[in-house]
C-alpha cells in the first residue's frame, strides 16, 4: 500500500513550492492509516521529491529541502482558521503547555491565545469531543482520562526497561537520563502504578531485574503497559522485538535518528514513539527564539558533527531563516566517544577529566586560524559551551560571542548560560496518558515531537 500511496502522490497535479495535501486528508481519501501515510512520505522525502517545513506541512521540491531554500521559495502558507486552530492546539500539546489531569483553561483565555473568534473556537473543541480527544462538562472541556487511580489501590503494574549492565545495574550517563528516570518513578507514584524495573542487557539480550536475575515478560501478568527506554541502546530494534506480541499500551522514548523508525511498529495500534532530541525542531526554535531576539546571524559550533543530531540541530537553525556559518568537525558523534576512549586510558575516577581533556584538545585544533569575535555561538550542548567558557577563562580562547546551547543542564544554570530544554517532563506526561488512554488521545500521529524551549539564564 505504501508503494501505491507514493505512486498516487507523485501523480497529483503540481509544480514545486506546492504544498501537498495534509497527513489527515490523505488518510481521508485513501482510507489508510497515518503510519502508512507518514512512510510513504518519508520515502519522497528521501529521494528528493519533497521536503517538510516544520509546522507547515510537506512541499514539492526537486533536489530536496536545501534546493528549496537555495531557490528562495519558501511558500507563504495560507491557512484557514480552523487549520490555524489545530496548528497551534498540536504545538501546545506537544509543548505539554496543558495539564493533561486538569480542565483546559476557559474558553475566553483560549480566543485570546489562539486570537480567534468564539465561534470558530467552540467548533474546533466540539470537534475533539466527538472525536474522542475531549469531554465537556458545563463550560469546562477536559482531555479524556479512561483511568483514574491517584488514591485508589491497584495492582496494575508498568514495566520500564532501561539499559543496564551484566548483572541488571544502571548508571546514567547523562543529567537528562538520570532526570527521566526519576521523572518516571515519580509519575508512576502519581498515577497509582507499580513500576516494574527491567534492564536490557545487549551482550545477552536478555531482560534483567534489579536482583540480577533474568526475567520474561510473562512474569509480569498484571502489565497494563510498557515504558521503553532506548537512550544508549546501542541495537533498539532487539528491545523492541521483545515486546512485539505484547497486548498493552507500549510507550518508546526513541533516542535515535528517526529514519530508523522500524515502520512495523508503526502499525501497531497499541504502539507510539515519542521524540524530543532527534530533528530539526530542536533546531528550528532555537532559530526562532535568536531571531525573535533580533539576532539573524550566528555560528553554529559542534564537535559531534559525526551525528545526526548534530546535523539536524545545524538544519534546524536555517530552516528557522537564521543565517548560519557552519563551524563542525565530523571525527566524533557525542561525548560518549570521549568517555569510551578515556576509560581504555586510564582508571574510572578519572574518566571524567580525561574525557574532557580529548574535549579541549578538539575545540582548540576547531578553533584554529578561525575568528569567533562579535558573532553569537550556538553551541551543540551544554558541555561544548561549558568548554568553551573555560578555555576563555584560561585564556586560550579570546573575545568570544554570545553564547546559546542544547541541553539545559544543571551547568547551564551555573554559567548563566541561556540554553534549550528538551521538556523531558511533557515527554513523561505524555508517556503515561497513553498508556492510561491509548484509544482515546494520539493526536492523530504514531510518532509525538516533543517542543521545548529556549530558558534564558
Amino acid at each position: 500500500m505504501r508503494e501505491e500511496l507514493e505512486k498516487i502522490i507523485t501523480e497529483l497535479p503540481h509544480k514545486d513550492g506546492d504544498r501537498l495535501p495534509s497527513v489527515r486528508a490523505l488518510m481521508k481519501a485513501y482510507g489508510i492509516s497515518s503510519g502508512t501515510v507518514q512512510a510513504a512520505l518519508r520515502n519522497l522525502e528521501k529521494e528528493k521529491l519533497i521536503c517538510r517545513i516544520q509546522g507547515k506541512g510537506c512541499f514539492w521540491t526537486q533536489g530536496g529541502i536545501a534546493k528549496f531554500y537555495d531557490r528562495n521559495v519558501v511558500p507563504t502558507v495560507r491557512e484557514s482558521a480552523s487549520e490555524k486552530l489545530e496548528r497551534l492546539f498540536n504545538e501546545d500539546w506537544d509543548r505539554g503547555t496543558f495539564r493533561l489531569d486538569k480542565p483546559l483553561p476557559l474558553m475566553k483565555e483560549l480566543v485570546l491565545r489562539y486570537n480567534t473568534s468564539q465561534a470558530v473556537l467552540r467548533k474546533f473543541l466540539n470537534d475533539k469531543v466527538q472525536q474522542g480527544i475531549l469531554n465537556r462538562t458545563g463550560r469546562l472541556y477536559n482531555f479524556i482520562r479512561k483511568r483514574e487511580t491517584a488514591g485508589k489501590p491497584s495492582l496494575s503494574e508498568i514495566v520500564f526497561v532501561t539499559r543496564c549492565n551484566s548483572w541488571g545495574g544502571f548508571t546514567a550517563e547523562s543529567e537528562r537520563e538520570m532526570d527521566f528516570l526519576r521523572m518516571v518513578y515519580k509519575k508512576a507514584g502519581a498515577e497509582n502504578y507499580k513500576l516494574i524495573l527491567l534492564g536490557i542487557n545487549e551482550n545477552s539480550d536478555t531482560l534483567i531485574d534489579r536482583s540480577g536475575k533474568p526475567r520474561k515478560l510473562t512474569d509480569f501478568q498484571n502489565a497494563v503497559g510498557a515504558v521503553l527506554s532506548t537512550l544508549l541502546v546501542m541495537e533498539p530494534l532487539k528491545l523492541l522485538q521483545m515486546f512485539a506480541g505484547v497486548k498493552y499500551p507500549v510507550a518508546v522514548w526513541w533516542e535515535h535518528p528517526l529514519g530508523g523508525l522500524p515502520p512495523r511498529y508503526l502499525q501497531k495500534e497499541n504502539w507510539t514513539f515519542f521524540n524530543s532530541t532527534f530533528g530539526t525542531s530542536p533546531g528550528v526554535e532555537m532559530g526562532k527564539f535568536l531571531i525573535s531576539h533580533g539576532i539573524n546571524q550566528a555560528a553554529f559550533f559542534s564537535p559531534y558533527h559525526n551525528s545526526s543530531w548534530s546535523i539536524d540541530r545545524l538544519e534546524g537553525l536555517r530552516i528557522a531563516g537564521l543565517n548560519v556559518i557552519e563551524y563542525t568537525d565530523s571525527e566524533f558523534a557525542s561525548p560518549w566517544d570521549f568517555k569510551q576512549i578515556a576509560r581504555g586510558k586510564v582508571e574510572k575516577h578519572a574518566v571524567e577529566s580525561y574525557a574532557r581533556d580529548l574535549l579541549k584538545q578538539k575545540i582548540s585544533s576547531m578553533m584554529h586560524d578561525r575568528d569567533y569575535r562579535n558573532i553569537p555561538i550556538v553551541c551543540v550542548n551544554d558541555d561544548t559551551a561549558s568548554m568553551l567558557l573555560e578555555m576563555q577563562e584560561e585564556g586560550t580562547l579570546n573575545n568570544l560571542g554570545e553564547i546559546f546551547a542544547f541541553d539545559n543542564s544543571a551547568e547551564s544554570y551555573l554559567l548563566r548560560l541561556p540554553s534549550y530544554d528538551f521538556n523531558t517532563q511533557a515527554l513523561v506526561d505524555h508517556m503515561f496518558y497513553t498508556i492510561a488512554n491509548s484509544d482515546a488521545f494520539r493526536m492523530q500521529r504514531k510518532i509525538q515531537q516533543i517542543l521545548g524551549n529556549v530558558v534564558e539564564k
